[in-house]
Order: C-alpha cells, then structure tokens, then sequence
C-alpha cells in the first residue's frame, strides 16, 4: 500500500465550456477578469457572456471570449489590438487618459456577438465577434445587473471585475 488512500481513483477535474448552434446571439457581459496565462504566457482579459435564447427570456449557455494584452510585464492594450478596439466600442469614445483601460466597461450590458466553434476533440462555442454594444452609455455607465429585470429573470449573479 503506497498513499494515504491507495486504490482510491482521483476525481479528475476539467473546465466545461457550453457547446450551441453557431449563430448570432444577444448576450449579457457577467464578467471581465484581466490576469496572466501560465500556458500562453501572456496577459489575456476573459469576458464571460451569457446567450439568450430568442425571446430573451431563456440563458442557453456561458460563452467565453478572451482579447489579448501582451506578454510583457504589465498588461497592454495597443491601438492595433482587439483589446482597445472593442474597449473604445463599448466605451463610445477613445479614453481620456492613456494609463486607463479597466475592463469594467464591458460588463453589465447587452451586446449582440457571433457565436462559433472552436476546433479540435472537445470543441466548445466562444464569442467570435462583438457585433454591437446594445446597452450603457457613451461614459461607461452601464445596466446594472443587481435591478435589470431581464437578468433577475434569467437568475444572474452579480458581476466580477479584477482589473
């Protein structure tokens, strides 16, 4: 007997991701969280969107996007990247200032995205475009999740932001 608990099978622990029909979806940005990818070493930003069905009514799945920030020591969003492009969109405007970014424009709004496939064995559907911000305004202000009755009703949790 080797181990505290020899014989015993390990639960194997894996991320699922949702799997829906590739398409054009409305959808509601829960979570922006900004951190480095030990395995692309790199900074990358996770939006985390929740697709709603047609009638608005029903979540059909969590679908992620991740924008690239660089493999330097601090996170960085250049003009040319996806990162800036989408931030300026969902801001209305180009920022004021040059050293603020937060990722907290992104949530608690609607949005409408195209919804794909990723490729290989376990495929999984990620955010493949923002298409356009559909709520919050040109400053950054955004529907709050807490008393928007379209996410009350769909049981959304508050949002998360880690700049």
């Amino acid at each position: 007997m080797t181990g505290p608990q020899a014989g015993v099978v390990p639960n194997i622990k894996w991320r699922h991701y949702d799997r829906i029909e590739p398409g054009v979806y409305t959808a509601y940005c829960r979570l922006a969280r900004t951190y480095r990818d030990p395995g692309y070493r790199r900074w990358t930003c996770l939006l985390v969107f929740d697709v709603f069905a047609a009638g608005l009514m029903d979540v059909v799945a969590r679908v992620p996007l991740w924008l690239n920030l660089g493999s330097g020591e601090e996170p960085h969003a250049g003009r040319r990247r996806r990162y800036f492009r989408e931030w300026v969109r969902a801001n209305g405007e180009p920022p004021k200032r040059q050293d603020r970014l937060s990722p907290r424009v992104f949530t608690g709004r609607m949005a409408h995205v195209r919804v794909g496939d990723t490729t290989g064995d376990a495929s999984y559907s990620t955010v493949q475009e923002i298409l356009g911000w559909d709520t919050g305004s040109p400053r950054g202000h955004s529907v709050n999740i807490h008393t928007s009755s379209l996410a009350r009703r769909n049981g959304a949790q508050g949002t998360t932001c880690k700049e």
